[in-house]
């Protein structure tokens, strides 16, 4: 366990420091703590939320859903997951835009929903097809697997659970954890001086 620990001093201690009382500054500014005063900076926390949900959208379309495109054997499937993929890439344009008073998309927890309810309504689809196919096995716990995301998606979007203030939370709290952490470690690192 001592070893794991072990730091070796480093001369760019200050760099590890000066990170951590940015991001420490960084997490406060955009915290919630703001939002009813007048300073210039209390709406870009829930600014970053909206644009964190956006990214969080587009990873997802380019990292799964653009695969799932390209090997979908079945037309109909294809069709539907094309129809997922732009129903969401709307979404994130919504995101977007609703920065500049635009549209208003809904919070985060109903897009949640949303997501999980088009997943899980396109792997039934595909489970319908596949039943046709004797020679394709589709196994009968991810069947229940896209009830249950069509279930807890119809669920969380007419029931919200979360919020993007719960989310703006959450991220600024990490970010504070993160600088302290950066400005422990630059501590921790600081070469000791030679007497």
């Amino acid at each position: 366990m001592t070893k794991k620990l072990n730091f070796r001093p480093t001369r760019s201690f200050w760099a590890y420091i000066c990170l951590g009382i940015l991001a420490v500054i960084l997490a406060v500014i955009l915290a919630p703590l703001w939002s009813g005063t007048n300073v210039f900076f209390k709406s870009w926390g829930s600014k970053i939320v909206d644009i964190m949900v956006a990214v969080a959208i587009l990873m997802y379309l380019i990292l799964f859903l653009a695969r799932k495109i390209k090997r979908s054997p079945n037309t109909t499937i294809q069709i539907l997951t094309v129809v997922e993929f732009v129903l969401l890439s709307v979404i994130a344009l919504g995101c977007v835009l609703s920065q500049f008073k635009v549209i208003n998309v809904g919070g985060p927890c109903q897009i949640l929903g949303l997501a999980l309810w088009c997943r899980g309504t396109v792997e039934l689809f595909r489970a319908y097809y596949y039943r046709r196919d004797s020679s394709v096995h589709y196994p009968v716990w991810y069947v229940a697997l896209a009830v249950a995301m069509v279930t807890f998606g119809t669920y969380i979007f007419a029931k919200p659970f979360f919020t993007a203030l719960h989310l703006q939370w959450i991220f600024c709290g990490a970010i504070g954890v993160a600088g302290v952490l950066l400005i422990i470690y630059g501590i921790m690192v600081k070469p000791k001086k030679n007497k």
